[in-house]
């Protein structure tokens, strides 16, 4: 009896030994699902902290440090980051310019809330003036050199200091380092601060002296009392040519009302002067400048 019993275990126990490797060889589809919580590697260009490439359109402000450029858009100043192939594009491209350019949004590591800008693309975007040969700061098409010395008095001193062609509308004149020109608005202005301002003003062939020194009285009476300088008085100074030459003065700035012409084109100077630090060398480099226009 004993020995049957453990025949019959025997065999029990050899028969679920085969269902056993039965199931260990069963096919792919029997087995269990594979654990899919391990992190995967994207594919390439698919990076799921990356998103898809977005344009857009501004002004280009500068420079914040050497790997961050600063755009604004729509007024609101944005941050790039700038790698070394998009950084060989912004060498053509001046603060101030037009700009078009493409970027994505990289999640900071860490940080679920905010996002890299990274430039992938950015060019200058000219306008009808640029094409046809008015651009301040780009493709001059003057046949002018690009770059010279102008003679300028500063404190006293009287030196030669490197000046950068600038192209408006019908002719071009040379700007000093410590300033910039705008020809969209026609302007000369201190980099450092731009209230200290030159507005210029191409004249019709017709126009009429009398009537500007009208509008020119009025106008300066709002800053103080309105002097008129005469010939006598302009001839030692570097505005001896001038056709007309008004200003007025109170404790916080001088207006200049100055008419001259230039290269056979009489032209109106509008001349804003803050008091300030930067007073003493505006004034010289302002007129240096304005006597380098000729017609283009």
């Amino acid at each position: 009896m004993r020995n049957t019993m453990n025949i019959s275990v025997s065999f029990l126990v050899l028969v679920m030994g085969f269902s056993l490797v039965a199931c260990g060889n069963s096919s792919p589809s029997a087995q269990p699902p594979a654990n899919n919580t391990e992190e995967q590697t994207p594919a390439p260009g698919q990076q799921p902290e990356e998103s898809a490439v977005i344009e857009a359109e501004g002004i280009l402000t500068g420079w914040a440090d050497p790997h961050t450029v600063e755009i604004r858009v729509k007024e609101e100043p944005m941050s790039f980051q700038v790698g070394e192939e998009v950084q060989k594009s912004l060498d053509d491209i001046d603060d101030e310019d037009s700009v078009q350019f493409k970027y994505v949004e990289k999640a900071i590591e860490g940080d679920t809330t905010t996002k890299q800008l990274v430039l992938t693309e950015i060019i200058k975007v000219e306008s009808e003036e640029d094409s046809s040969g008015s651009n301040a700061g780009g493709n001059v098409t003057s046949n002018r050199p690009k770059t010279s010395e102008l003679e300028v008095t500063v404190e006293g001193m009287t030196e030669k200091r490197p000046v950068t062609l600038a192209q408006d509308k019908g002719y071009s004149l040379y700007v000093f380092e410590p300033m910039v020109y705008d020809a969209d608005d026609h302007e000369l202005t201190m980099k450092i601060d731009p209230d200290y301002e030159v507005e210029i003003e191409k004249l019709p062939s017709d126009y009429n002296l009398n009537e500007l020194k009208v509008d020119a009285r009025k106008e300066l009476s709002e800053t103080g009392k309105v002097k008129q300088l005469s010939k006598k008085e302009l001839s030692n100074g570097p505005m001896k040519d001038a056709a007309l030459f008004m200003m007025a003065q109170n404790n916080k700035k001088t207006e200049y009302f100055i008419v001259k012409e230039l290269d056979g084109n009489g032209f109106a100077f509008h001349i804003h002067a803050p008091v300030g630090e930067p007073s003493e060398g505006f004034l010289p480099m302002a007129y240096a400048s304005l006597n380098s226009i000729i017609n283009e």
